[in-house]
């Protein structure tokens, strides 16, 4: 089997339960022998920092510059790994450059996400994010997708809950802000919502496994078991009958 590539640490809960999803999906996808063989190989890189350089007020430049440390260990990820992936969706808005950086294939879950959009027919979308979902908002505009986000103060609440969660710091608290986000976006009539960072599933627990919902964490997942275990370097899609 290939050589999985995560980019993580961004943050580190998101990426335990991104490879915790590694491990489920292999169980159900790929013939189990005794002992842990079964199971793709894994290198793993954790960025301790924003991926992104940030201005003296702790805001973003723009356009997004990868921090440079990101990408040495991006660097690392490329000389152990056959191909890529990243458990955090903002950096894909930079997939080229760290693409480049690896020099190994990235398994683009932002590309995943639009390609299971179009698979359920959804033409008028929920997405949440930290911050504004530019990274879905973006190209499902472009498409002519109708595209619905929380605005403030519901928005500001849920950042603090998954920056909270990032820091280890989770109470009721937080799920019951992102649990009414989804509601929120629920009311105005989307046909799904886009879970659109990768520690919003954790703060909403089983309630993430909606049929509404969309987890890009578990697509992605899928679909690296998927491309491990075989010897296409293009990834096949999530099948319709595969758990979410």
């Amino acid at each position: 089997m290939k050589t999985i590539g995560v980019l993580g640490g961004l943050g580190p809960q998101a990426t335990m339960d991104f490879v915790a999803r590694l491990h489920a999906a292999s169980q159900l996808l790929i013939p189990q022998p005794s002992g842990n063989s079964g199971y793709p190989p894994l290198a793993v890189y954790y960025h301790r920092n924003p991926p992104v350089l940030l201005g003296d007020d702790s805001m973003p430049l723009m356009p997004l510059q990868p921090d440079p440390q990101m990408l040495e260990g991006v660097k690392w990820l490329g000389q152990t790994a056959d191909f890529l992936v990243i458990t955090a969706n903002v950096p894909h808005m930079m997939a080229d450059l760290i693409e480049e950086a690896a020099g190994i294939p990235l398994l683009n879950m932002v590309e995943l996400t639009l390609a299971e959009i179009a698979r359920r027919s959804w033409h008028h979308i929920g997405a949440l994010a930290l911050g504004e979902p530019k990274v879905y908002s973006g190209p499902l505009s472009e498409q002519g997708q109708k595209v619905e986000e929380i605005g403030s103060p519901l928005r500001d609440l849920l950042d603090q809950a998954i920056l909270r969660l990032m820091a280890g710091h989770t109470s009721n608290e937080e799920t019951a802000v992102a649990l009414e986000a989804v509601e929120e976006l629920r009311s105005r009539g989307v046909d799904g919502i886009i879970l659109g960072c990768t520690e919003i599933p954790l703060l909403l627990g089983e309630t993430a496994n909606a049929a509404d919902l969309i987890n890009p964490a578990q697509l992605l997942a899928d679909a690296a078991v998927r491309l491990a275990a075989n010897n296409d370097l293009m990834p096949a899609l999530v099948d319709a009958d595969t758990p979410r």
